[in-house]
């Protein structure tokens, strides 16, 4: 196997992005709200066949690492709020230093999103992206323009 298209090291990829996402998170919300546009707009760009980075594989990584960042700050959240808050909620709770939540957030968010790209990326290796680009670029050369200037009157 080809160690560049390895699932278990392709999927590094996501627990790199969400550290990103931790410094985001553990600093300001609006820096949060921006990566998560970030992420949106690396997600909208593969939606509309904008490349990224040269290659359609790793188009389709980038892809995969975005949504499975998403989901793993989704499902990070949730069991955090499930599991990790309740009791002592009127307390101070500085026994945990800076870089112990910054490690605790990181973490969170990496546990769901490691095992989801390693899902991911199994799928991507069963495609054929040589040929899905070729039918790709056939389309794309024969799309013709809105009706109105087919017209012979301009």
């Amino acid at each position: 196997m080809n160690i560049y298209r390895n699932p278990f090291i392709l999927a590094l990829w996501a627990p790199i992005y969400q550290l990103v996402a931790t410094v985001a998170v553990t600093n300001d919300f609006l820096m949060l709200a921006i990566f998560i546009m970030c992420t949106l707009g690396l997600l909208g760009a593969y939606v509309s066949d904008f490349p990224v980075f040269p290659t359609l594989y790793m188009n389709e990584v980038a892809h995969k690492t975005a949504v499975s960042s998403l989901m793993g700050m989704l499902l990070g959240f949730v069991l955090f709020m499930a599991f990790g808050t309740g009791g002592n909620e009127g307390t101070d709770g500085g026994t945990v230093s800076a870089g112990g939540k910054f490690m605790l957030t990181w973490g969170i968010l990496s546990i769901p999103a490691y095992p989801l790209m390693t899902y991911l990326i199994f799928g991507v290796n069963k495609r054929d992206l040589d040929a899905e680009n070729a039918i790709r670029k056939e389309k794309k050369k024969n799309r013709q323009g809105p009706p109105i200037m087919k017209k012979d009157g301009f």
